[in-house]
């Protein structure tokens, strides 16, 4: 009998533990087909991956620990579809590996995260959006819209929703001694929901980015996360969006500066192209753009963003110029799995005199032989 009373508490208290904790499995593979009319210099048909969003796989759970505080923890692996390598650099977990504490008021975070103008400015666009993606990212992802790098050594608050407000921010230790400002960062942000208007702003800055593999953000030839090497990039923004019926409408602007850069990553199966002499660099990208529910099935999406550059060294005083057309409709076969079509068209002027000479749209493998590009892809999402 008291065998029999000691295995049902015992099963009551793994129950309970049980009841109070909590992980997902989750994932998702974009994989497709692509044209790009130039690359450098020739046509492509080739197999393509993560145009709307990156794939990936991940871990996230809870745990709660009494008087309304909650453990948890997020690692997330980022991969190539077409082949099944990693990315970002080879890590296991490169997309996201964070742990926190989260009550009724906000979370406390610490590892590998997102910045603020990622959680809170970017959304406004249609560069990070499970409608549009990647492929509508602006020049080089200049402003970090396309969520390409991730900071390491960060500490994060985030807040719970107050009425409509949400805010945060963020710091990643350098981990240098004696100078604690090498390669460290720190962001803030917010946004605010009332009725079917969502304002939002966020400010980053980093200083020295991509100075070696430690600190915020890993500057290493593989690591795949600093596309700009300079003494201090700074971003900065304001957006919102605004919701009539089965539309969304939507407005951004950010600013991108980097202060004495020597170095910038066009694209991940390219080389670093020198800027050849210390050069200041300036991004202002204006965005519009729509979102419109055919049915609950069957979605359409077109943006519009015109960049305007400055690019001073030395030698050189120029002023590229970008303007990309977006457009995209993807189709529910099931909640969790759907076919799209996208196609993008970039043209660039004034960069003839910079590294920026052609045209470059995200995911299409290289930069154009003149100064425009056309990219249209077609694929199938699964998410899990």
């Amino acid at each position: 009998m008291k065998r029999q009373l000691a295995l049902a508490i015992g099963s009551c208290l793994c129950a309970a533990a049980h009841a109070q904790s909590s992980v997902t499995l989750y994932g998702l593979i974009d994989n497709g087909i692509s044209y790009v009319n130039n690359q450098r210099g020739h046509s492509a048909v080739f197999a393509s991956t993560g145009n709307i969003v990156g794939d990936r796989w991940g871990l996230t759970g809870a745990e709660e620990i009494g008087g309304g505080l909650k453990v948890i923890f997020k690692l997330e692996n980022g991969f190539t579809g077409t082949n099944g390598t990693l990315q970002q650099g080879g890590r296991l977990f490169g997309r996201q590996a964070w742990v926190g504490m989260s009550n009724a008021y906000g979370a406390v975070t610490l590892g590998r995260q997102y910045d603020s103008v990622v959680d809170y400015l970017a959304p406004r666009s249609l560069a990070q959006s499970f409608v549009g993606g990647l492929e509508f990212m602006h020049p080089m992802d200049n402003d970090n819209f396309g969520d390409f790098f991730r900071l390491d050594n960060a500490v994060k608050f985030a807040s719970t929703d107050f009425s409509g407000l949400k805010f945060g921010g963020l710091y990643a230790f350098s981990n240098k001694a004696g100078d604690y400002s090498d390669n460290r960062a720190f962001s803030a942000g917010a946004s605010y929901s009332r009725g079917p208007l969502t304002i939002s702003t966020a400010y980053m800055r980093i200083d020295n980015p991509g100075d070696g593999a430690a600190g915020a953000l890993d500057g290493s030839s593989t690591s795949g996360d600093a596309t700009f090497h300079a003494a201090i990039q700074q971003v900065w923004g304001v957006g919102a969006g605004y919701t009539i019926g089965p539309a969304t409408l939507g407005l951004v602007w950010s600013h991108s500066h980097y202060g004495s850069s020597s170095a910038v990553y066009r694209g991940s199966t390219l080389a670093p192209q020198s800027t050849g002499s210390l050069t200041d660099l300036t991004f202002d990208n204006y965005e519009a753009n729509i979102r419109y529910l055919i049915n609950p099935a069957w979605v359409v999406a077109a943006s519009y963003t015109f960049t305007d550059g400055r690019y001073s060294n030395a030698t050189v005083n120029a002023k590229p110029r970008w303007n990309q057309f977006n457009l995209m409709t993807a189709y529910s076969l099931s909640k969790r799995t759907d076919l799209y079509l996208m196609a993008e068209y970039q043209t660039v002027r004034g960069a003839g005199a910079t590294i920026f000479n052609g045209a470059f749209i995200g995911g299409s493998g290289g930069p154009s032989s003149t100064n425009h590009q056309f990219l249209t892809s077609v694929g199938l999402r699964h998410k899990f």
